[in-house]
C-alpha cells in the first residue's frame, strides 16, 4: 500500500510489473523452496541480518552469503511471495511467515480435510410395514466385508444386490421383512417355534450369508436357522433347550473357505458360546435326501452328537447381561461387552469390554460399562460408547487407559462404528444425536439431530451400520436409511472440486497455483500439476440471520495487479481481501447491503465493483486511504449489472440484463459510449439516472419498455406479467404500465441480455479493430471497438443448440484463440487472430498445422452438428467444440506456457483441458493424476481418457476430440473393398453352381430360426423333502410292439404271376455241354430246352424269394 512512494526504482519496477509481464518469454524455472533447503545454522545467521527491513538487493545478498542462489527472475518472484505487504522491503515476520507457508504446502493433512460434511444426503425414509417395532436387523451379504479393502475400485453398482446384499428387519411377534438396498420390500416371512404351541418373542436376528441361512434367537431358549434359498422361508435346523436365552448375536465368515465361519452367542446369564463350522457344502446346513428339519438339543451339540460343528464355551464372562458379541479372525480374539448397574462392587471401574485370546482375557475397565463397541482391525483400535456418556478410543493392546476421551453427548452412546479410510468415528447417543468426530484428532466434525424429527416418539432404536455402502440403518416404526460419507463411484464421475457450484476459477502466475471460488462459500488453493490441495478457507462470507451463522455464496473474485492478494464478492453485497496463502482476511467492504456483486476489478490504487446496485462502486487502495467511504459513479444504467471488464490504461465496460452496454473511461469514471445489443448500430443518448431509494424503486422505467429483468430472471413471461399486475395497483402512470404489459407479451420487445464481456488486451483503440466481445442470451457475439468513434462491427454465432448461450469467455496472452464456455456444458476454441482487424495487419493460417493440432478440423464423412451451424462462417474460425460438462460452465480461465486451459461448472467440478480439448483431469478427484508440467506443453497426439460422466452422454464429435482418436478413413475403405469383394464371389459361386445366384432370403419367407431366451433358465430341486417333488412333465407316447404293415394288392398280383408266361427267349443258345453250336434256335435238341427252361424258373422263384424279404 505504500506503492507511490517506492516505484521510481528500476529494480523495483522491473519486480513488479516484469516478472508478470504478457510479453517476457517463458524460462523454465525451479521453485523457490527456502523451507527446504535452509538449516538451522543459516537461520541464525538470516536473523541476525533482520535487524532492520531488507530491500531487493540486501535480501539476495543475505541469501548468497548463505548458500542459497537464484537467478534474476528467480529472485523477483520470490521476493515478490514474501513481501505481503506491498512495500518492497522485507521484515522478519514476512520471512518466517513465507517459511511456514512452505511447510504448510507439505502437510499431507491438507489433502485429506473434506469440503462437505460427512452426514450431507437427506434420510431415505420409508414404512417398516411390521405390526410392531423392530427388533432387530441384520444383512445378507453377498461377500464379506474384507474383500473391500482400500485397493478394490468401486466398478460395481453399490445399489445391487450382488454389492449391497439384502436387509434384513425383525419384529418381536416373528414377522421379517426381506428389503432391497433401495428399501424396497422384497417378501415377508415369520419365524416361529415349531414345537411350541405359543406365540414367539424375537430377541434377536443374524444372517449367516455365506451359507444362506437366517439364524434367530427367541425368549424359548432356541435357535432356528431358516433357509433363505427357498422361498418358503423353511425351517432347516433348530436347536432347542439352550442354558439361557440367547440376547445378542455375531457372525463371521471369510472369502476363503478352508477359514470356519463362526457364530458367536451372548445369552442373558453372560455366557459367550462360539459354534464354528466348514461352510463348504453349507457345512451343517446342507440338503439331505429324506431330512427336511434337524431338530437337536443344545446337549446334543456339547456331546458332540453334530459332528459339523465346533463348539467353545466360556462360562460367566460378565455377570450381567451380554450387550454386544464380535469375534476378530485377524487377532484370533473374542471381544464381548455388557453394562453394570451395581457400579459400587466395582468401585467405578466395571470390567465393561473384556477380550479373550485362548484362554487369556483382557479387562478394559469403564464406569457403568459398555452398551456398543466397534473394533477397528486395520488401526488395531476399538472404540467403545455406554451409559456413562462418553466415547473411548482404545488401542487393543493397551487395556489401562484410552488413548482419547470424546466428550458431547447428552445420554448414554447406544451405537459406534468407525470409518478407518476416512479416519472418522460415528456415535449416536439415546436421544438420537448422531456426532461424527475425527478419529486421530479427536475433534467434533458434525452433529446431525434430525432423527429427532423423523421419529419423535420413539427411543428403543436399533442400528446397523453397512461396512462397503457406508449405509446406516435406523429401525423402529420407520425404516430410515443414512449415507455416512459415501464412496465415489469411479465409474460414474471423477469426483467433485466443490461441495456446491463452482462460481469463480483463477490462475495465479506468481505462485502458479489455480484459486477456485464456489457457492459453498469455500475458497480452495490447487496445485495443477500435482493435482493437491494446498489451502481450504471455509466459511468466507457469513451472514447472522435469527441468531445463526449461515453461508454466502461468493459470485466474483480477481487477483490484485501484482496477484499477491485475493478480493471476493458474495452475493449479500460484501467483498473482502484475503491473503489466500495463509487464509487471513486483510479487509472487509460492501457495496449495497443485499446486493449481489456480479463483477470486482482490482487495479493499480483502486478497487472497482458492479452488480445489482446498478452502478460502479470504487475503493480506495491507498495507504491511509483504504478505510474510506466507496465512491459512487454516476448511475447510467436502469437495470442490474451482469458483468464488466476492464482494458488496462483505457477503459471500463459494464452490461446489463436489459442488454444495455456503457463504455467508461477508466482515470475519470465518466462514460461516452451507450449501446443496446437488439439494435447496437443506433445512437443512444446517454441519460444519468437518479439515485433512487430501495423504499421507491419501481419496476417500470419511464421512457423505457425495458423492464428490470433481475427481478424476472428465470420466470416464464406469465410470470413476469402477474408481478407487474401487482404493482400496477400502486403505479401512479397506470397508463405507461398497461402500454409495458402489451409489449411484454410480445417476444420480439423482451429485453436480450448480456451474460458475459471480454476486452482483447493487445489490440489498439482505434475504430477498424474489434476489441470486445459481448456475448448475448440468445448465443450470438456481438464485437465492439470501445474508440470514442467506434462502435458495433459485426457478430457471430457461438453455439449450436436451441436454448443454448455463452456465460464465460477467456482468450490467450496474445488474443489467438477465443475460448467460450456455454449453459449446456459446451467448451469452443475460436481463431481470432484475423478476425476484426484490417486486411493489412492479417497473418498467414497454417491449416495443416491447426489440423494436427485440434483433432477437430480433420475430415469426416458425416459432418457434426457443430461444423454445419457454422460452416457458411468463415470467421472465426471454430477450431474445436465439445462437451466438457454435464452443466452449465460459468468460468473458464486459460494458462499460456502449457497451453492448458479449466474450467468451472454448476455440476461442482473444475476440469484441466489441452488446448486441442483432450482432458487431463479434475481438481479434487481421488484418480491419478496425469504428469503436467508448468513449462511444457501436453503432447495432443497421444490418447487421452474420458470422464466418465461425459462418457455417458457424448456424441461422436465429443469422443473424439477429449479422447483424441479418429477412425482411420483407410481402414474403412479397406474393409469396405474387402466387403464388396467378397459378396462378388459368393455371386460367381453360387452362378457356377446354380446358373442363376441365389436370392435372399434362401429359405424363403416361411421359415425362421428359434430365438434363444435372453434370460437363462436354471433347474433347481427341492433337496429339503425325502422325495424330490415333480409338477409337471413333458407328455411321452407309451411304447409298443412293432406291427408290420399290409402287402399292397398290386405287390400282390406280382406275387402270383409267372414270370415265363410273357417269356420268349430271342437270339443263339450255346450249350456249354457241346462245342458244336447253331445258329438258329430250331435246331436245339429237346434236351437243351429243358435244362433252360429248369434254370430260368429257378431264377424267378429266387427274385420273388428277395422282393418278400424287401417288403
Amino acid at each position: 500500500m505504500y506503492r507511490n512512494s517506492l516505484l521510481s526504482s528500476n529494480d523495483q519496477t522491473l519486480i513488479a510489473y516484469d516478472s508478470l509481464s504478457s510479453n517476457v518469454p517463458p524460462i523454465i524455472e525451479t521453485p523457490e523452496r527456502i523451507h527446504s533447503w535452509i538449516k538451522l545454522e543459516q537461520f541464525e545467521i538470516l536473523h541476525k541480518k533482520f535487524a532492520q527491513s531488507l530491500g531487493v538487493v540486501e535480501l539476495s545478498e543475505a541469501l548468497s552469503e548463505i548458500g542459497i542462489n537464484f537467478s534474476k527472475r528467480e529472485f523477483s518472484r520470490l521476493f515478490l511471495k514474501i513481501n505481503q505487504n506491498r512495500d518492497f522491503l522485507c521484515d522478519w515476520n514476512e520471512f518466517v511467515s513465507y517459511l511456514i507457508y512452505g511447510f504448510q504446502e507439505d502437510d499431507p493433512s491438507t489433502q485429506k480435510e473434506s469440503l462437505i460434511l460427512p452426514i450431507s444426503q437427506a434420510p431415505m425414509v420409508r414404512k417398516s410395514e411390521h405390526r410392531s417395532q423392530i427388533c432387530s436387523i441384520a444383512l445378507l451379504k453377498a461377500v464379506p466385508d474384507d474383500i473391500f479393502d482400500k485397493s478394490t475400485p468401486t466398478t460395481l453398482s453399490e445399489d445391487s444386490p450382488e454389492v449391497s446384499g439384502i436387509w434384513l428387519t425383525a419384529s418381536r411377534e416373528g414377522q421379517i421383512r426381506f428389503w432391497s438396498p433401495s428399501l424396497d420390500t422384497i417378501r415377508s416371512r415369520v419365524s416361529e417355534s415349531v414345537h411350541l404351541k405359543m406365540q414367539t418373542w424375537i430377541l434377536a436376528i443374524e444372517a449367516l450369508s455365506d451359507v444362506n441361512i437366517v439364524c434367530t434367537s427367541s425368549t424359548e431358549r432356541e435357535l432356528r436357522f431358516h433357509d433363505t434359498i427357498v422361498p418358503t422361508f423353511s425351517i432347516r435346523m433348530v436347536i432347542r433347550s439352550l442354558p439361557f436365552a440367547v440376547c445378542s448375536l455375531a457372525y463371521n465368515f471369510s472369502q476363503n473357505s478352508k477359514i470356519l465361519s463362526r457364530l458367536v452367542l451372548g445369552d442373558y446369564g453372560g455366557n459367550i458360546r462360539i459354534l464354528a463350522y466348514s461352510p463348504v457344502l453349507r457345512g451343517p446346513f446342507q440338503s439331505r435326501p429324506g431330512v427336511t428339519m434337524i431338530d437337536v438339543f443344545w446337549s446334543d451339540i456339547v456331546k458332540g452328537k453334530i459332528s459339523s460343528f465346533q463348539l467353545k464355551e466360556y462360562y460367566r464372562v460378565h455377570t450381567e447381561i451380554i450387550q454386544t458379541v464380535y469375534y476378530s479372525v485377524r487377532t484370533n480374539s473374542l471381544f464381548c461387552s455388557a453394562e453394570y448397574r451395581n457400579t459400587k462392587k466395582y468401585r467405578g471401574r466395571c470390567p465393561g469390554l473384556i477380550v479373550i485370546v485362548n484362554d487369556d482375557k483382557t479387562t478394559f475397565r469403564i464406569p457403568l460399562g459398555v452398551t456398543t463397541f466397534y473394533v477397528d482391525e486395520a488401526n488395531n483400535i476399538v472404540v467403545t460408547g455406554g451409559p456413562d456418556t462418553f466415547v473411548r478410543i482404545w488401542d487393543v493392546f493397551i487395556s489401562s487407559k484410552p488413548s482419547g476421551i470424546l466428550t458431547g453427548h447428552n445420554g448414554g452412546i447406544v451405537k459406534v462404528f468407525v470409518q478407518s479410510e476416512e479416519r472418522k468415528v460415528y456415535s449416536i447417543d439415546y436421544q438420537k444425536i448422531i456426532k461424527v468426530w475425527h478419529l486421530t484428532e479427536h475433534t467434533l466434525l458434525q452433529s446431525f439431530g434430525d432423527l429427532v424429527r423423523l421419529l419423535p416418539s420413539e427411543t428403543d432404536l436399533c442400528y446397523k451400520y453397512h461396512t462397503h455402502s457406508r449405509e446406516l440403518l435406523v429401525g423402529g416404526r420407520k425404516i430410515i436409511s443414512i449415507k455416512c460419507c459415501p464412496r465415489i463411484r469411479m465409474d460414474l464421475t471423477d469426483g467433485n472440486t466443490h461441495s456446491a457450484p463452482v462460481s469463480v476459477v483463477l490462475y495465479n502466475r506468481l505462485f502458479r497455483n489455480i484459486v477456485t471460488c464456489g457457492l459453498d462459500s469455500y475458497i480452495i488453493v490447487w496445485d495443477p500439476w500435482t493435482g493437491q490441495r494446498k489451502v481450504i478457507i471455509k466459511n468466507c462470507h457469513t451472514k447472522i440471520i435469527y441468531g445463526e451463522s449461515r453461508d454466502i455464496e461468493i459470485t466474483a473474485a480477481c487477483f490484485d495487479p501484482l496477484e499477491q492478494f485475493l478480493l471476493t464478492g458474495a452475493r449479500d453485497g460484501s467483498l473482502k481481501i484475503w491473503n489466500y496463502n495463509s487464509a487471513v482476511c486483510m479487509r472487509n467492504m460492501v457495496t449495497k447491503k443485499d446486493r449481489e456483486v456480479t463483477t470486482v476489478i482490482w487495479v493499480v490504487d483502486r478497487i472497482l465493483a458492479v452488480g445489482w446496485d446498478q452502478q460502479v462502486t470504487e475503493f480506495n487502495d491507498v495507504e491511509g486511504r483504504e478505510y474510506g467511504d466507496p465512491k459512487k459513479w454516476p448511475r447510467f444504467h436502469g437495470d442490474d449489472v451482469t458483468c464488466a471488464d476492464v482494458k488496462v490504461g483505457e477503459g471500463v465496460v459494464t452490461a446489463t440484463y436489459s442488454g444495455e452496454i456503457i463504455f467508461w473511461k477508466l482515470e475519470t469514471g465518466q462514460p461516452y459510449r451507450r449501446y443496446s445489443v437488439k439494435d447496437p448500430t443506433k445512437f443512444i443518448e446517454l441519460k444519468r439516472r437518479p439515485d433512487v431509494g430501495e423504499e421507491n424503486k419501481a419496476y417500470l422505467i419511464e421512457g423505457s419498455n425495458n423492464i428490470n429483468v433481475s427481478r424476472f430472471v428465470r420466470l416464464s413471461v406469465s410470470d413476469s406479467i402477474k408481478a407487474i399486475q401487482r404493482n400496477v395497483l400502486r403505479s401512479k402512470e397506470k397508463g405507461e404500465a398497461i402500454k409495458a404489459i402489451e409489449n411484454l407479451k410480445n417476444p420480439n420487445t423482451l429485453p436480450l441480455s448480456v451474460q458475459a464481456v471480454l476486452f482483447l488486451q493487445t489490440r489498439p483503440m482505434t475504430k477498424i479493430h474489434g476489441t470486445l466481445f459481448a456475448a448475448l442470451e440468445n448465443g450470438m457475439i456481438q464485437v465492439y471497438s470501445h474508440h470514442q468513434h467506434g462502435g458495433y462491427i459485426t457478430e457471430f454465432n457461438a453455439i449450436h443448440k436451441t436454448g443454448d448461450c455463452v456465460l464465460t469467455m477467456t482468450t490467450d496472452r496474445k488474443n489467438r484463440y477465443l475460448l467460450t464456455g456455454s449453459a449446456f456444458g459446451y467448451v469452443k476454441v475460436w481463431h481470432i487472430v484475423n478476425y476484426c482487424i484490417p486486411e493489412a495487419e492479417k497473418q498467414h493460417v497454417c491449416m495443416p498445422a491447426l489440423r494436427l493440432q485440434f483433432i477437430f478440423l480433420r475430415k469426416v464423412r458425416i459432418m457434426s452438428r457443430a461444423r454445419r451451424v457454422v460452416r457458411h462462417q468463415k470467421e472465426p474460425l471454430l477450431l474445436s467444440s465439445y462437451k466438457a460438462h454435464l452443466k452449465a460452465i460459468n468460468s473458464i480461465i486459460f494458462i499460456n506456457t502449457p497451453k492448458i486451459y479449466v474450467t468451472g461448472s454448476h455440476d461442482c467440478s473444475c476440469r484441466l483441458w489441452t488446448l486441442g480439448g483432450h482432458y487431463l483431469g479434475t481438481l479434487g478427484t481421488p484418480a491419478k493424476w496425469l504428469n503436467i508440467s508448468p513449462f511444457e506443453r501436453m503432447d495432443e497426439q497421444q490418447e487421452y481418457r474420458i470422464p466418465p460422466d461425459i462418457k455417458k452422454v457424448a456424441s461422436s464429435t465429443t469422443m473424439k476430440v477429449v479422447s483424441g482418436i479418429q477412425t482411420d478413413k483407410m481402414k474403412a475403405k479397406l474393409y469396405a473393398r474387402l466387403a464388396e469383394k467378397s459378396v462378388a464371389e459368393e455371386t460367381a459361386v453360387g452362378s457356377r453352381f446354380y446358373k442363376i445366384p441365389l436370392k435372399d432370403p434362401i429359405l424363403g419367407h416361411h421359415f425362421a430360426l428359434p430365438g434363444s431366451s435372453a434370460v437363462e433358465q436354471r433347474i433347481q430341486l427341492e433337496t429339503k423333502y425325502a422325495y424330490t417333488p415333480v409338477y409337471t412333465h413333458l407328455k411321452i407316447q407309451e411304447t409298443s410292439g412293432i406291427v408290420c404293415p399290409n402287402i399292397p394288392p398290386v405287390m400282390q398280383e406280382i406275387e402270383q404271376e409267372s414270370y415265363m408266361d410273357f417269356y420268349k427267349p430271342e437270339g443263339v443258345v450255346v450249350d456249354t455241354n457241346s462245342s458244336v453250336s447253331s445258329e438258329f434256335p430250331e435246331e436245339t435238341t429237346e434236351k437243351n430246352k429243358e435244362q433252360s427252361t429248369n434254370k430260368d424258373h429257378e431264377d424267378v422263384k429266387a427274385g420273388k424269394t428277395n422282393l418278400k424279404n424287401k417288403l
